[in-house]
């Protein structure tokens, strides 16, 4: 999946966003994403993309402070009830070791191994964007969010994108 090369990140999620749609602005201040989607009435799963070397993206390369080139990463549906409500790709350099470890974890949930307390890391705050999202052939303007993780000064991007199907569940929970 590809989303807009070079979107604008801001550092504050806008606050016609939180007026509009607070339960979709909960979602994208949540610490924990896994969590915060697991709370909501419905079965949890997470799909496999893809592992491995990727091409970076213009965004991720300054994010990372990393030249142009690969980069070694993990894209992920997040599902509820088996229908894809978060798409997530975290990239690291290709010789960072450690978290090409982290990030073969096949199904599950990326954000367990990085919120259980075994990792010395260290997040910074999130970014948020509106970009263009490709699906089925139509592009819709879906929000993002991103942040970086640091481990023994290593970084990890991560971005996730909050696609349409999401709203259903927003909608349905009391």
């Amino acid at each position: 999946m590809i989303m807009s090369e070079n979107p604008v990140w801001h550092t504050i999620l806008p606050a016609e966003l939180s007026a509009t749609r607070p339960e979709l602005a909960a979602l994208m201040t949540a610490n924990s994403l896994t969590a915060a989607l697991s709370r909501l009435q419905a079965v949890f799963s997470v799909r496999l993309l893809g592992l491995g070397d990727m091409p970076w993206r213009t965004h991720e390369a300054g994010a990372l402070g990393l030249a142009a080139g690969a980069v070694y990463g993990r894209e992920v549906l997040l599902c509820l009830d088996n229908t894809p409500v978060v798409w997530a790709r975290s990239v690291c350099a290709p010789e960072a070791a450690e978290w090409r470890e982290v990030l073969d974890c096949g199904t599950q949930s990326l954000g367990a191994r990085l919120f259980d307390g075994s990792l010395p890391l260290q997040r910074t705050p999130f970014d948020y964007t509106c970009a263009v999202w490709p699906d089925s052939g139509e592009a819709q303007a879906v929000w993002l969010r991103r942040s970086r993780f640091d481990w023994h000064g290593a970084p990890l991007l991560l971005s996730e994108a909050f696609l349409p199907a999401l709203d259903d569940f927003l909608l349905s929970t009391p």
